[in-house]
């Protein structure tokens, strides 16, 4: 008695194949020649045809069947942004985004300086939970402080009108640890009416907040640099790759730089006014 090592995967496949080959051969061998049937089995013993069969998990199909590279899968890859040197429109969102904190940051600073601008507390961002926080189901959302409050400047104060008492809490918290600044019922009996004194400015204090204007403003400036660069060395990519022509590269770089001297100085003219406000006040 004898015994047979286990067939390994692979010669289970060739058993197989060549089974159904030889049933194959028999069954036409009445009515086809010789040359007919092996041209009729040859495709069973052929390899894979060549090109990229082995796709990453997730990755669009990028070739067809035989190989070949598919016209559609192309098309949509000559059509993508990242190819394209004159889509600045990452780039515009991020500096967008940079603008936007410089203008909150600068109206934070100018509460410092006593200044009764409503602004100054109208963009402060307000956490409001839905249920308890405990509870499963529970819903928060951010919103700006004049969605959900009426605010006008009375002398050396902020009369706060808030739309709904149970805002009263979340706003009172978030003047508190944001600004320092705590807010009280103007009366008992109108709980959603609040005051908010203004701290009165001395020359220090105008001039430490000149500095941290200043600060501040050059942070932005420095964010706004560093968008820059990595939009360019995203030009860059593109042209030693060969994905867009030099001319191409060169006029979006153009464009690049028109953009970053518009946004310098919409940001520094912005810095120096919060500035002259802040000593001025």
């Amino acid at each position: 008695m004898s015994f047979s090592r286990p067939l390994t995967a692979k010669q289970v496949s060739l058993s197989l194949q060549r089974s159904l080959a030889g049933r194959h051969i028999r069954q036409l061998s009445s009515n086809c020649k010789l040359p007919q049937i092996l041209s009729t089995t040859s495709h069973l013993f052929k390899k894979a045809s060549k090109g990229p069969t082995k796709l990453k998990d997730g990755a669009p199909e990028q070739y067809s069947r035989k190989g070949k590279p598919n016209p559609a899968q192309a098309a949509a890859a000559a059509e993508s942004p990242n190819d394209d040197p004159y889509n600045f429109t990452k780039f515009d969102e991020s500096v967008k985004h940079a603008v936007e904190s410089c203008k909150a940051e600068m109206a934070n600073l100018k509460s410092f300086s006593g200044r009764p601008d409503p602004s100054v507390v109208e963009n402060i961002i307000v956490t409001i939970t839905q249920g308890k926080k405990d509870e499963v189901g529970a819903k928060e959302a951010k919103l700006k402080l004049s969605e959900l409050a009426h605010v006008a400047p009375k002398g050396r104060e902020f009369i706060l009108t808030v739309n709904d008492e149970s805002f009263v809490n979340n706003i009172k918290n978030t003047l508190l640890a944001q600004m320092s600044l705590n807010p009280q019922p103007v009366s008992p009996s109108t709980p959603n009416i609040l005051k908010i004194p203004i701290p009165m400015a001395t020359k220090e204090s105008r001039q430490n907040t000149a500095t941290l204007v200043q600060k501040a403003g050059q942070k932005f400036l420095d964010r706004i640099q560093h968008i820059r660069g990595a939009h360019f060395t995203h030009l860059e990519k593109l042209r030693k790759s060969g994905a867009a022509r030099v001319d191409d590269i060169k006029k979006a770089e153009k464009k690049l730089q028109e953009k970053l001297d518009k946004t310098n100085k919409e940001l520094k003219a912005l810095v120096e006014k919060t500035k002259q406000d802040v000593l001025q006040s």
